[in-house]
């Protein structure tokens, strides 16, 4: 009964032990949206909804006014995003169709998974490989080019471009070169469209109305909606019949929204010719302008749509302000997605029949984004969540080994701290042993009594002392100011006395150095004890940090412990967990293979 009873105690202490280390683990297979679940089995493993969540959160970058953009939603959180129900297959395969026929420009669309708030998302990782490949990871060549101050290939991202607002514009660089690569490759789910509704939604309405009911904005407008959802933004300018509509569609066209998406009805080229005429004088001024090679102006056209940048969309909008509200067009997804649909369906009615849908006209019909997504995610629910229980440690992994050294210089620090300790310390304590020097015990006292200190006191005196031999950053001043232990030396000299004397005087009589008994006799006979003092080594190699940190603060000699110290300001709580299990790996297989030597370590000091 007593047996039993320990038994149970001792099972009921490994669950309490295995327990949180299962939740570190089940947390490190997450994200900013559900890091703070304390399920042991992540929900996306087994529920659908959860895993569109998360794709939502990828492909939005982690940014919830992005997805409120493109669903022309108001969700709170990538937690409460709304799953449409029922899937409807045939909205999918006419989006689809539609995205494929038409092509749509670069300067409509947003790559997904290239920004996140602490976790580094798929195309992100793409994107900095690509920069590395194109420069031979000569980061200096690609600072030069791109004129970035960034401090490694590991710092770069690539904020989602702004294409709907006027203050937006992009420099020809690299980066932007490999972000419209991986745009192009992407497939067209995991491409954002920019919504003109949503934006208007954002800047215009809810800042006046609210998010809520849409109480407010009925008493301010004709036209009533039962929600925000009812809103679509019209192509042309409200009538004189909806005066507040109509202020507020002509102030986002005029102050918010880019001139890339707005054409101009009912104006001739020649208007716009005798405006420049008059902004620059000559074309080849135009040209200075508008880095551009145009013989005349008369070459020069009214935009269609296409992206204007500097000077050029400059002067586009300005005219544009000259002209009346009637003559405004809006172009963009929205638009070319009705008019697309008019041309495959004769009425509405057929339209709504194959979208079950109650559409009240062309106009009022959205892209269909939300199923596109969620059929993606459930075609693709395995891949995706391999992808985002890997993620984490794929981060860690990568900036550890591939892109930072601080792997490397934990590896080389642990072998030349064992080296050095099996090394210096035996030769201590063989000389204390052999010779039998006058005063030996004083000088294990003096050996034991540093013991005494806490490592603190000896850092700040350490890193002075360093500093002035120019040792700073090096691995010498990891190695060296622990390269003898006192404690150490004081358990080797113990084994070393163990050893009979006659095996040295038969050594001498066959003409034996002193190395060479050190070597042959002493060291060969004391394996059990060696391989305690590499282990003790190697703990404590390994677990250094604040006397790393103190004297190596350069990144480029960085040891784990310190690289996990920084990782941990910038990484999401799973990234921290992921670290943290990955940095312990190497402590376990030591535990797992060395656990005789443990034992013996713990054993042999008592014998002693």
């Amino acid at each position: 009964m007593t047996q039993t009873c320990i038994v149970a105690a001792l099972t009921l202490g490994g669950l309490t032990t295995v327990y949180p280390f299962a939740i570190m683990v089940s947390g490190a297979l997450r994200s900013e949206l559900d890091e703070s679940d304390l399920d042991l089995v992540p929900r996306y493993f087994v529920d659908d909804t959860v895993l569109y969540r998360k794709f939502l959160e990828t492909k939005y970058n982690q940014d919830v006014a992005a997805l409120n953009r493109a669903h022309c939603r108001a969700e709170f959180s990538f937690r409460d995003a709304t799953r449409p129900e029922p899937l409807v297959p045939r909205r999918v395969d006419d989006l689809t169709r539609f995205l494929e026929e038409t092509q749509p420009p670069r300067h409509w669309q947003v790559l997904g998974g290239t920004h996140g708030v602490r976790t580094v998302p798929e195309k992100l990782r793409e994107l900095r490989d690509r920069l590395a490949t194109r420069y031979h990871g000569d980061f200096a060549a690609y600072q030069r080019e791109a004129g970035v101050a960034v401090t490694g290939w590991n710092t770069i991202i690539a904020p989602p471009p702004e294409w709907l607002t006027q203050r937006f514009d992009y420099p020809r660089n690299a980066l932007y070169d490999t972000y419209f690569e991986l745009l192009d490759e992407a497939p067209l789910a995991e491409r954002q469209l920019v919504s003109l509704t949503g934006c208007f939604l954002q800047t215009m309405i809810y800042p006046v109305y609210g998010q809520g009911d849409t109480d407010a904005y009925n008493a301010a407008h004709t036209v009533v909606l039962r929600s925000f959802e009812d809103l679509t933004l019209p192509q042309t300018v409200p009538g004189l019949d909806q005066p507040r509509l109509r202020d507020e569609w002509l102030g986002f066209v005029r102050q918010e929204l880019s001139p890339s998406f707005v054409l101009l009805r009912g104006v001739g080229d020649g208007e716009y010719h005798a405006y420049l005429r008059r902004q620059h004088g000559s074309v080849e001024d135009l040209n200075r302008m508008w880095s551009r090679s145009f013989g005349s102006f008369e070459e020069i056209r009214l935009p269609a749509g296409q992206w204007l940048s500097g000077a050029e969309r400059t002067d586009y909008q300005e005219f544009l302000t000259a002209q009346a509200p009637e003559a405004y067009r809006l172009t963009g997804p929205e638009y070319a997605w009705r008019a697309w649909l008019r041309r495959q369906y004769p009425t509405v009615a057929d339209l709504s029949a194959a979208h079950q849908a109650d559409y009240t006209g062309f106009d009022t019909v959205r892209l269909p984004v939300d199923h596109l997504e969620l059929a993606y995610t459930l075609d693709h629910a395995s891949g995706l969540r391999r992808t985002y229980a890997s993620r984490n440690f794929t981060n860690v992994l990568r900036e550890l080994v591939l892109r930072g050294g601080a792997f490397a210089n934990t590896v080389v620090l642990c072998v030349l701290s064992i080296c050095v300790a099996l090394l210096v310390n035996p030769l201590a304590a063989y000389s204390l042993s052999r010779f039998r020097l006058r005063g030996t015990y004083k000088i294990l006292l003096f050996m034991m009594a540093t013991m005494a200190f806490p490592p603190m006191v000896t850092m700040i005196p350490a890193f002075i002392l360093l500093r002035k031999l120019h040792m700073l950053n090096t691995y010498a001043a990891l190695i060296i100011p622990f390269a003898a232990d006192g404690y150490m030396i004081f358990l080797l000299k113990g084994f070393f006395d163990s050893i009979p004397r006659e095996l040295y005087e038969a050594a001498m009589l066959e003409g034996a150095s002193e190395f060479r008994m050190f070597f042959q006799v002493t060291m060969a006979l004391s394996k059990p004890i060696l391989a305690v003092v590499a282990l003790g080594a190697f703990n404590a190699a390994y677990a250094m940090f604040l006397y790393a940190l103190i004297v190596c603060p350069k990144q480029n000699m960085w040891v784990l412990s310190v690289w996990l110290y920084q990782w941990q300001q910038t990484a999401s709580t799973s990234g921290v967990f992921a670290s943290v299990i990955l940095a312990s790996i190497p402590t376990l297989l030591v535990f797992v293979s060395c656990q005789t030597v443990i034992m013996r370590g713990i054993v042999v000091p008592v014998e002693k």
